[in-house]
This record gives C-alpha cells, structure tokens and sequence, in this order.
C-alpha cells in the first residue's frame, strides 16, 4: 500500500476553485495554485514570497507549460502578466523554512523542463536547458528528492506525467481522419482528444504569415512548435520546412494540428475529411 496524505487550505471560500494552497504534512515544500486573476492575493500569502520554482499552465488549443524560477517568489510571475498571454492558471512552489537557494530552485527548473518535454505539454520556455547545473552527488540526491515531491504535487493537481505517445489502441478501434488534400498527415479522435499520429507530415509555418495583421504572432507561436517538436525527439527533419513525426501528439483541439500540418492557419474541423461530418452526426 502506498497511501499518502494531502492537506488543503482555502484562503477564499468564495473563490475556491481559483487559489488553494496544498502541502505534504510530512514535508516542508508548499504549493499555491492560482488563476490569473487570483495573483495579488497570492502575494499576500504567508510564504509566497520565497525562493520558488513555477508552472504556468494553459489548457486551451493545446496543454502547454512554462517552467520558471524566482528569488522572490509570486513577485517574479507578476510580470508574465505582461510578457505572457498564453496561460490560464499557474502552480508555484517554495518550502516553509525558505530552504530553496538559488541553486535548488535552478536545479528544479532544469530537471522539469527536461520531465516535461518528455510529455504531451507543448513548453513555452525559450531556453529548453539541455545543460545540466553544475550539482555535485550529495546536493543531487537531495533535489531529486524535491523534485519527486514536486512531481506527486503537481500530479494531485491533476497535471499528467504521461509520456508524449499516448497508448495506442487498436486503429481497427478508434476514429481516424486524413488531412486534406495534398498533406500527410492523419489524427485520430480519443476520449475527447485529438491524437497527431507518428508518421505524419509537420511543416514550417509559411513565410507570408509573418506579415499577417497579427504581427507575426501566428509566425512565431507555429515556429515555436515546430521546432520545439523536433527539438524534444518528437519530430525528424525530411528537409528546411519539413519534419516527420515519430511519436503521437496529442492536442485540445483539431485546428491546431492542422495548422502544425499545412504551415497556415485552418478550421481543423474542415482541414481533417470527415471530421465535421462526425461532429455533426453526433451534435
């Protein structure tokens, strides 16, 4: 039997769902987890402003993490308000004794970008860390510790730690749908997801989108992708703009997916035959 427990603090009955604090009893790490619109409360928060690493979580087209760091705690995430648009919610964690020095809090950050490049989250983070701090064996064992602890945390949020390719069910069993004509690529729709299936053509977003009315947002988010797919061992390069999937990608919904397969934006609704149609016979 491996049972543990959990305790939940409320600082806000009214606004439970959007800022509860949550913590080990047996261990000095804490969390908050918080809305967008709940960071000026957490600032006030007993503790909140200690050495801390963070998660900012966005469940929108596709599930997306940006991993940081912060001497000081809520204060630093403050800021993403401004830098960055992309997340919903954000989980940030310090310890009790404000244990965490800048070399943990360094440490955590690399080993989860490293954890979750391995998943279905689409990172945000510019610098992917592929160099690990300079730690020596004794200081390690302990930050493998927290980040173990760390991990469980974020797992009773509900964040998963399941590998990027999900398990693959019979095709025979599961509805699959080709991208229009002439890309190659196929998804597949699974309890409620939209599975990019290995083997699939990703592009390069066009060139023509960075002079888009958006301002090259389009460009730049699609890029960004793109590049992180093959980056992580998702994707192999064919050639400058295009790549080969090797693992299933999963995503919230079917536009994104198109767009990563055509280079352009897209109704995925339309982009995968027969998809609409489906949608339309189960509305």
């Amino acid at each position: 039997m491996n049972d543990r427990t959990l305790m939940l603090y409320f600082p806000d009955t009214d606004s439970a769902a959007s800022l509860k604090i949550f913590q080990d009893p047996t261990s000095q790490i804490r969390g908050f987890y918080f809305t967008k619109s709940q960071l000026n409360k957490v600032e006030t928060l007993e503790y909140a402003n200690n050495h801390a690493v963070y998660f900012l979580f966005s469940e929108s087209e596709e599930s997306s993490v940006y991993i940081g760091q912060s001497v000081n705690g809520i204060t630093r995430i403050k800021s993403h308000l401004r830098e960055k648009d992309f997340w919903q919610y954000g989980i940030l964690f310090v310890t009790d004794n404000n244990s965490f020095d800048k070399l943990s809090i360094d440490y955590l950050e690399y080993f989860f970008i490293q954890a979750f490049a391995k998943t279905q989250y689409n990172l945000e983070n510019r610098d992917l860390r592929n160099v690990a701090p300079n730690v020596n064996v004794f200081n390690q064992s302990t930050l493998n510790s927290f980040a173990v602890q760390i991990q469980f945390l974020l797992e009773a949020m509900g964040i998963s730690f399941k590998p990027s390719a999900p398990d693959k069910p019979n095709l025979l069993n599961r509805d699959v749908f080709q991208a229009k004509s002439p890309f190659k690529a196929s998804i597949s729709l699974t309890d409620g997801k939209f599975i990019l299936l290995a083997n699939s053509e990703i592009k390069a977003p066009l060139e023509r989108t960075k002079d888009w009315s958006d301002g090259g947002n389009f460009y730049t988010r699609s890029m960004k992708r793109y590049t992180q797919l093959i980056e992580a061992g998702k994707a192999v390069k064919i050639d400058e703009t295009t790549a080969k999937l090797i693992d299933d990608v999963e995503f919230n919904s079917p536009s994104t997916p198109a767009e990563l397969c055509s280079g352009h934006s897209q109704n995925g609704w339309v982009f995968w035959i027969g998809l609409d149609e489906l949608r339309k016979k189960q509305g």
